[in-house]
């Protein structure tokens, strides 16, 4: 496809007009190309990933997590992102995020993690920003842990835990990422549990002494879900339009974190 088509494309899957102001979501690097003829998704870029698009012919690599955050002042090859940006010049491969515009996107990750979890009567918004569901039947806690690794695929121990003392849950809030700064919203709507990542110590205190549990996936956690997700709704969406692209799920390794 062209790539004005594929821009197209990506502001009909996540609008990305609501967070230019505090985001960087939209092109990264743009190449040059006309044409779009394969895209490789990715959680977020390292130096693995542009091997890998550039092992499988990839012109097009679709990011969550923005290769370029703010302003760079230097491009420095012997830094980050500095290294990726330089490679991916050199190598002619473009860069596109999507990421609050999909976070928040109407089948963007929160709306797939709800999914995930089987969750019904999904409630978007009602958290600021943020989605509240509900189990079918109500489960314990520790139920409610088995349920979020498996959905997520995780190893065991691999997440973090506040149990808020209830014997059942059934209302759950969410946010993929970072998102205990949205806790107080979920026990201000009546949940149970509320599943994120990356939290911190005042959070988890707050949500103990407040009576919610929370379920700590992890940042990459909560958002490896993104390449699954959006490859399907590019092949839906190109498709739908007569539109002519190959989609790869990155098989690099993103999590710097070692298990």
């Amino acid at each position: 496809m062209k790539y004005r088509d594929f821009i197209e494309l990506m502001e009909e899957i996540a609008p990305t007009e609501d967070y230019r102001e505090i985001d960087n979501s939209g092109p990264q690097i743009v190449s040059g190309a006309e044409d779009v003829r394969k895209v490789l998704v990715c959680l977020e870029i390292n130096m693995d990933v542009i091997r890998e698009a550039e092992e499988k012919g990839a012109d097009m690599i679709l990011t969550h997590h923005p290769l370029i955050f703010t302003p760079e002042e230097c491009i420095d090859y012997g830094d980050f992102p500095g290294r990726y940006i330089h490679e991916c010049v050199k190598k002619g491969i473009s860069v596109y995020s999507a990421h609050l515009s999909f976070d928040f996107a109407p089948k963007g990750n929160n709306n797939y993690l709800a999914f995930l979890l089987g969750l019904t009567y999904v409630d978007e918004g009602s958290l600021d920003c943020e989605y509240r569901g509900s189990f079918e039947e109500p489960v314990s806690f520790d139920e409610a842990v088995s349920i979020v690794e498996k959905a997520l695929d995780l190893p065991a121990n691999y997440v973090r835990c506040v149990d808020g003392g209830k014997e059942q849950i059934r209302t759950v809030g969410l946010c993929t990422g970072a998102g205990g700064s949205y806790i107080p919203g979920a026990v201000r709507n009546g949940c149970d549990l509320f599943v994120t990542g990356d939290l911190k110590l005042h959070e988890a205190q707050y949500a103990k002494a407040a009576g919610i549990s929370v379920i700590d996936a992890g940042h990459y956690g909560t958002e490896k879900i993104f390449v699954e997700n959006m490859a399907h709704q590019i092949y839906a969406k190109a498709a739908q339009k007569g539109l002519d692209i190959d989609v790869i799920m990155a098989e690099a390794n993103t999590n710097p974190y070692t298990l």
